[in-house]
């Protein structure tokens, strides 16, 4: 029953923090054929069946041409999704393989999450955010000696320990690369996306 209701929660908090993006098409060309989005996000092609979308270089993209890029994303046609571990930060190229000499094509461009996250409560925040090897959990003293648990996106837990100073260091160096949630407090929980380059 546990590990039920803490799956439900991670659940319920990527939703909240992660956001899933759409580009569809027009004829010959994506809608939009531009977006920005944060790292953690997916994006959906909602495209026609004769319509693809393949992930190529800037070179090949500016040269309308159809070469796919060694690891990139690719999106069969009809249309799919493609998932944060193929949107790292950067500048996404994409094109539809048959219409690319059209100039059927688009930019992914991914931020980084920046900054300190401050959660919905003002008496916690989760720095730097992301992190690489310390991060920092800032709480008020009526939540010293209060829990944390760190999540993968399966549900597993990672990670714990307990909020022992005003400012409590935690040592993720361990951990792969990628997105975690933290849950923070023992009766009112509140979680936060942490990233780890």
């Amino acid at each position: 029953m546990k590990t039920k209701f803490t799956l439900l929660l991670l659940s319920m908090s990527i939703a909240a923090f992660c956001k899933t993006w759409t580009i569809s098409n027009s004829g010959t060309t994506f809608t939009p054929n531009t977006i920005t989005i944060t790292e953690g996000d997916s994006v959906v092609f909602d495209i026609e069946d004769s319509h693809d979308a393949l992930e190529v270089s800037q070179s090949t993209w500016n040269s309308n041409g159809n070469t796919a890029l060694s690891g990139g994303f690719q999106v069969s046609y009809g249309g799919g999704t493609v998932l944060p571990a193929k949107l790292t930060v950067g500048t996404h190229y994409f094109v539809c393989e048959p219409h690319a000499s059209l100039g059927m094509k688009g930019q992914i461009i991914v931020q980084g999450a920046a900054g300190i996250v401050e959660n919905f409560a003002a008496n916690i925040s989760v720095y730097p955010n992301p992190a690489t090897d310390l991060m920092m959990v800032k709480a008020n003293k009526s939540l010293l000696g209060s829990n944390y648990f760190l999540y993968d996106l399966t549900g597993r837990q990672v990670q714990s320990g307990k909020l022992v100073n005003e400012t409590t260091s935690i040592d993720i160096y361990q951990l792969p690369a990628g997105i975690y949630l933290m849950q923070v407090g023992d009766q009112n929980k509140q979680t936060f996306k942490v990233l780890k380059r």
